[in-house]
């Protein structure tokens, strides 16, 4: 950050925006994993274990007491949020996928497939969102340790949410969280959506020390259920259109761009 004015200056509005709304209670600044956490869990693949790790997608929090299916396993998380699966379980599959399936009172059931390669994944963190009442939406963006910034976006007609307005829109969306060192989650929540209103959603490259590597996804909630993973493309471009949203229907683009239009 030292040689960088752009993310120096980035980190001082962080500074200045929680000086000035440090009383709205939902943003926050961390990160859900922080590399401390993320080499614990690297690590104990070479005491034999694979660690998944499940947070709460708003509060970072882990989710305990959680029910896991890993293809025909069943495990519940511990009080870090955490399953543990010996990695002889993996390396009988060697190359191919592993459905996960987590569920837990008020929670959207999250079902997601992970690749296992040479016998170990890459995917060990998963983010899970409360269950939603019907017309609203959720957007949660996870990536990897680069690009180093990553933002969410959600544009209509009358307001334009992302990093720049953390108190959102009044009853209708707001920025849950935001990351700016790697991993994520970022969150949004669309309130309420209006029949006759377009949303669409943007991810932004927002630090640029890296194109978009593959790694990078976006889970989309909408009416107390997970409706897609979107996994976003590789590009050098520094936008990303993820989905718009026309008659409250999703519409999944996940189309490179330039810029973000209204």
């Amino acid at each position: 950050m030292k040689g960088n004015p752009v993310m120096r200056n980035r980190v001082y509005y962080h500074i200045f925006v929680w000086l000035t709304i440090s009383t709205v209670p939902f943003t926050v600044f961390s990160e859900c994993w922080d590399v401390t956490e993320i080499s614990d869990i690297a690590f104990q693949e070479l005491d034999g274990a694979i660690v998944f790790s499940f947070k709460d997608a708003v509060s970072c929090l882990p989710v305990t007491g959680g029910i896991i299916r890993v293809n025909d396993r069943s495990l519940t998380t511990d009080a870090n949020g955490y399953i543990k699966l010996p990695n002889s379980f993996f390396e009988s599959i060697m190359d191919g996928n592993v459905l996960i399936v987590a569920k837990k009172r008020d929670y959207c059931t999250l079902k997601k497939n992970i690749r296992v390669m040479v016998g170990t994944v890459n995917d060990k963190r998963f983010l899970m969102s409360k269950q939603l009442p019907l017309g609203k939406a959720r957007f949660v963006l996870q990536w990897g340790q680069k690009p180093n910034d990553l933002d969410l976006h959600l544009v209509a007609k009358d307001f334009h949410i992302s990093y720049r307005n953390m108190k959102g829109a009044a009853q209708k969306a707001h920025l849950d969280r935001d990351d700016i060192a790697s991993f994520g989650p970022e969150t949004i929540t669309l309130d309420n959506i209006i029949f006759s209103n377009k949303y669409d959603l943007y991810v932004h490259n927002f630090s640029g020390d890296s194109q978009f590597n593959g790694q990078a996804q976006v889970s989309v909630y909408k009416d107390s259920q997970l409706d897609q993973v979107v996994y976003l493309p590789k590009t050098k471009k520094r936008y990303v259109k993820v989905l718009e949203i026309i008659h409250n229907k999703i519409n999944y683009v996940n189309v490179e761009t330039d810029s973000i239009t209204k």
